[in-house]
């Protein structure tokens, strides 16, 4: 899955969720976090491991609870974030990179076919695979591209809820910017 889908569909289900959009907008580049291991040759091994995305996160949890609980909220998105990011890129992760070299993989299809009746067909495949060499990622992928465009349909028709919800994620990100200036 391509970065921009990748920010863009945990984030519209925090904000969806009504859950602080400044902290939601201000964590939100950790979603695309994983994909830096691509600078390693190690793309969705790295990054996408149990390590940077349970383990540090976890103990970033447990942090928090004893010692900093104004930042459980916080720490209970960036895992949010991580762990969306590999569920997200399930077509190959190599999950327990350093200790299993393989990817994991899943891909469910779902087929339609009208020519003689009406077929619908479910299809689940998964197993493990040999670790790909991905170093290069495409920023938005056709169904980024429609999604973006279902998002401009949605917001003509609905322009007065779009305009409440663009000054809302305004307002976060103005809230967010002042957290970073602080």
């Amino acid at each position: 899955m391509d970065p921009f889908m990748h920010l863009l569909l945990p984030m519209l289900l925090l904000l969806a969720l009504r859950i602080d959009p400044k902290k939601v907008v201000l964590l939100a580049p950790l979603a695309v976090l994983p994909d830096f291991d691509a600078l390693f040759g190690l793309h969705r091994a790295l990054g996408h491991s149990f390590i940077p995305i349970l383990v540090l996160p976890l103990a970033l949890l447990a942090y928090s609870k004893y010692r900093r609980p104004e930042w459980m909220l916080g720490a209970t998105i960036v895992l949010f974030y991580l762990v969306s990011h590999v569920v997200l890129d399930l077509g190959g992760v190599a999950f327990l990179w350093p200790v299993v070299q393989d990817q994991f993989y899943f891909e469910p299809s779902i087929t339609f076919a009208a020519s003689d009746g009406f077929d619908l067909a479910f299809h689940f495949e998964y197993g493990t695979k040999e670790l790909e060499d991905m170093g290069t990622t495409s920023f938005l992928s056709d169904a980024g591209f429609a999604l973006m465009l279902l998002g401009v349909v949605v917001a003509a028709v609905f322009r007065k809820e779009a305009s409440r919800a663009l000054r809302t994620v305004v307002e976060a990100v103005k809230g967010a910017v002042g957290l970073l200036r602080r």
